[in-house]
């Protein structure tokens, strides 16, 4: 009797370690997909930080800002706004963020 309750033991010990092992895996694969969402995150971010500091640069409107007398001045902003959307988009595909 004594022998089977040790074995018993011995075979619950076995399946706790198993589980725990199962449990980690699962955690570390939840942890993966939660990096790669935090990245995905980080490179929208990277992108749009630039367009947002043109954005908030040319929403001042001081009447000394040369641009705004320009008459290819908001052919130029947008210009601008899709090239370093472009390099950005360029730049992170290249260290393969994206």
């Amino acid at each position: 009797m004594f022998n089977r309750i040790e074995r018993l033991n011995r075979k619950v010990g076995n399946l706790r370690d198993y589980v725990t092992q199962i449990r980690e895996s699962y955690q570390a694969q939840l942890d993966l997909n939660l990096n790669n969402t935090m990245k995905l995150f980080t490179v929208i971010t990277a992108i749009f930080l630039p367009l947002t500091l043109i954005v908030g640069w040319y929403g001042m409107n001081f009447s000394t800002m040369p641009e705004l007398h320009w008459e290819y001045g908001y052919a130029f902003v947008i210009a601008l706004s899709i090239s370093v959307f472009i390099i950005c988009i360029w730049f992170f595909k290249k260290k393969k963020l994206m």
